[in-house]
């Protein structure tokens, strides 16, 4: 946004699809702009840190990647109610880190505990049998179904709870569908309105309540604030953070170091299919995250 004040003469700021405002940069701040989007003042950026990470839950050790280049030797562990945020550089292989936890992408050697029992989420079925959810980054193309509508897209991955006998419980998904749209804040004219007309934070909530019917215990968040509006982005981070203290865990790939570093409880640096560093946030800064995204160029 500071860029845009640097080579801008005059901004104008939409919300919901609907022109809200055009002023000369000179009379405007990042403060300024930023509550014209979101239609309020947000006075912080980041919720409060509220939740406490507890027990190791998941252990990840040795995990390598198939096809090559790919994550190589890949260790970690995950506590429960902890928000763990992984760093990198494009090309650094934090998506195919959470695709191969998920069973998106197969493995040659390594292996997954959950609460010290080994796991195979061979596949993405039994990765959400064993209470995994992945919120893909690219939304568009692999996580939203466009032209239907925001009831289906939020069943979707939970359909075979809505089967009676040959056909689909309506109720039983319009009330589940409704629990999500109030949870998450979700803004849409009807629970029929085709999810192509949502604006893009909403269509992100409208996914991340479609996991959240799996009832999941850790849940894979790969750029899941990319592309949406400031003031859903503080939303998200709420309701990870209120996940977080449910004893969810999460694992959060961001390209933005200030969220990680407002969000998250540790942030482990990728770089290069490898591990290059991971400490508590509070010993780290923007700065030492680029030294170890570096690190194996």
């Amino acid at each position: 946004m500071d860029e845009i004040l640097e080579i801008s003469d005059e901004v104008t700021v939409l919300r919901d699809g609907e022109w809200v405002a055009t002023e000369d940069t000179e009379n405007l701040t990042t403060n300024k702009i930023i509550s014209l989007m979101v239609g309020r003042k947000l006075t912080k950026r980041f919720p409060p840190k509220t939740n406490k990470p507890k027990d190791v839950m998941l252990e990840v050790k040795n995990l390598t990647g198939r096809y090559q280049p790919s994550i190589q030797d890949i260790s970690f562990e995950l506590r429960e109610g902890e928000i763990l945020g992984v760093a990198g550089l494009v090309g650094s292989k934090r998506t195919e880190l959470l695709e191969s936890i998920f069973g998106l992408a197969s493995c040659s050697k390594g292996e997954i505990f959950l609460y010290g029992q080994p796991i195979y989420n061979d596949n993405p079925i039994t990765a959400i049998e064993n209470g995994f959810a992945f919120i893909t980054e690219d939304r568009r193309a692999k996580g939203i179904f466009e032209n239907l509508d925001v009831q289906l897209n939020t069943v979707i991955a939970n359909i075979d709870n809505y089967v009676n006998f040959i056909a689909l419980d309506d109720k039983k998904m319009k009330d589940d569908t409704l629990r999500m749209v109030d949870l998450l804040d979700i803004k849409t004219p009807s629970l029929r309105t085709l999810l192509k007309y949502l604006s893009g934070g909403n269509q992100q909530k409208v996914i991340i309540g479609r996991w959240l019917l799996t009832e999941p215990d850790i849940l894979l968040m790969d750029e899941p604030t990319r592309g949406i509006d400031v003031g859903a982005k503080y939303e998200i981070y709420k309701l990870m953070i209120d996940l977080a203290n449910d004893n969810k865990s999460i694992i959060f790939v961001s390209s933005e170091m200030p969220e990680l570093l407002g969000v998250c409880d540790r942030i482990l640096v990728m770089s290069n299919g490898k591990i290059a560093g991971i400490d508590e946030t509070k010993n780290l800064t923007q700065e030492k995250i680029m030294e170890l995204a570096t690190k194996y160029l």
